[in-house]
């Protein structure tokens, strides 16, 4: 190899690890996950949860928190506006073969409406077994956020489960 491409190569990947690392900490950089998370909603996180990451693409938008234990997590996923959720998301998560999360043993815990930002809301809390073998409950709500309709999703490990902790969360949302 010729030492001017050895130079472009050295030159391209150093610059290619920077936009990595840039992209990464614009990715997981707290202040901005809030903001973006209170762009959906208003809400005040439930206790032990830090943030994690957002992602905005094509006009979808994710905001996500992590348990301090890192096992149990938040998200808010917004659609843009106009774009309605099909039934598997109303009915609550669905799991497939394509995931990398290999759940099984689902079993439908409650299915509710409730009222979140003063429209109705439908919520559905489940139990599945994970690849690991601990079980977890879901909650999936779709509601109407500021910008389009949102799916919150919260998997804890069930003995970890907050129910007033998840209720006084849900309320909290506005």
């Amino acid at each position: 190899m010729n030492k001017n491409l050895s130079v472009y190569i050295a030159v391209a990947l150093m610059l290619g690890s920077t936009v990595l690392v840039a992209l990464v900490q614009r990715l997981t950089d707290g202040d901005r996950v809030n903001s973006i998370a209170h762009r959906i909603a208003d809400f005040e996180l439930p206790a032990g949860y830090q943030t994690d990451y957002t992602v905005e693409m094509l006009g979808y938008t994710i905001a996500a928190y992590k348990s301090s234990d890192r096992n149990g997590h938040l998200a808010f996923l917004q659609a843009p506006p106009g774009v309605i959720p099909d039934e598997q998301v109303i009915e609550g998560y669905q799991t497939n073969e394509s995931m990398t999360t290999a759940w099984r043993d689902a079993t439908l815990i409650l299915t509710d409406e409730r009222t979140v930002r003063d429209h109705p809301a439908s919520l559905t809390i489940s139990d599945r077994t994970n690849g690991e073998g601990q079980r977890y409950r879901s909650l999936n709500l779709v509601f109407q956020g500021r910008e389009g309709t949102v799916l919150l999703v919260i998997n804890q490990p069930v003995a970890q489960w907050d129910e007033a902790g998840v209720e006084a969360f849900i309320a909290s949302i506005d």
